[in-house]
């Protein structure tokens, strides 16, 4: 792994919490566009072999994913 995208992976999950709290304020559209990205990104970096681009990039949808949920769920 990148020692780059080791720090970008550790900092997601180390402040994952703020990361969802942040994404909550978005418009759900900007969420969208920003998982049908993270799909993209996803397919390249899984073609490549890039295990750890993928890694972060599913940490990223998740946190995605996580705050529409939380965000739909309390409006």
């Amino acid at each position: 792994m990148r020692p780059n995208t080791k720090i970008k992976l550790d900092d997601a999950h180390q402040n994952a919490e703020r990361y969802i709290e942040e994404l909550k304020a978005m418009d759900d559209n900007q969420l969208v566009k920003h998982l049908d990205l993270f799909h993209q990104q996803m397919q390249m970096a899984y073609e490549q072999g890039n295990h750890a681009a993928f890694e972060l990039l599913q940490e990223y949808e998740r946190q995605v994913i996580i705050s529409r949920l939380l965000k739909n769920t309390h409006d």
